[in-house]
């Protein structure tokens, strides 16, 4: 195979420093279109849709606030025990305290 009389070590210095040179134009020619070029006034579609979203949101959470009767603070929510345990509430578990089975439990603590 034959050695390429024209790449000498001279070259390939030459060749990294104008590709290093040609990337940090390209650089600043990025960052002169993005910030003096670009418009302020850009239209975003998501951000127009996005306040579609938001009132649906709001509009849920206020329709399960209604239903579930719960209390926000912040960002914890507090729900009642019969909200999430409804089977719980018909048959008066949660509101019932626990009685005395009257069975031993047959432990010794010493």
């Amino acid at each position: 195979m034959e050695t390429n009389q024209r790449d000498t070590p001279l070259r390939r210095f030459n060749t990294f420093w104008w590709g290093l040179a040609l990337f940090v134009v390209f650089g600043i020619i990025c960052f002169v279109i993005k910030n003096f070029i670009q418009a302020d006034d850009v239209y975003s579609a998501d951000a127009e849709l996005g306040k579609a979203r938001l009132l649906i949101r709001e509009q849920v959470d206020a329709d399960q606030a209604e239903l579930l009767d719960y209390k926000k603070e912040g960002d914890s929510v507090q729900l009642p025990p019969t909200a999430l345990f409804p089977v719980a509430s018909e048959l008066n578990i949660i509101d019932a305290q626990p009685s005395d089975s009257g069975v031993p439990h047959k432990k010794e603590y010493k």
